[in-house]
């Protein structure tokens, strides 16, 4: 839930101290959509049901991101490994697994 994208790496601001993120380019899950459009990652987690209660939505998309920037086509395994640090009690992760694969075939069609 405290995940922010911190110079283009996924990490856990909870865990941070302040003085380490001075200076550094930070974007929190209410930076991804632009211009009150979804992402393509925020968006697959709508369309393919990847989120239930939304406690750990915001970490599951920024790491989904970071994922995405480095590999742009990965395979199940890529990105259950990216999201082994998340832990998600409603939906399983079936679902939030199949919201990344859409948001990386949308995001390979732009």
């Amino acid at each position: 839930a405290c995940t922010i994208i911190m110079n283009g790496l996924a990490v856990k601001a909870c865990n941070l101290f302040a003085v380490q993120a001075d200076g550094a380019q930070i974007m929190t899950i209410e930076g991804l959509a632009k211009n009150g459009q979804l992402h393509p990652i925020q968006e697959g987690f709508w369309e393919k049901h990847g989120l239930q209660c939304g406690y750990c939505t915001p970490g599951m998309i920024l790491a989904s991101y970071q994922l995405l920037q480095r590999y742009p086509h990965p395979t199940e395994a890529e990105i259950r490994h990216q999201l082994e640090g998340n832990l998600c009690r409603c939906t399983g992760y079936h679902n939030i697994v199949k919201a990344v694969q859409y948001a990386a075939e949308k995001m390979a069609g732009k």
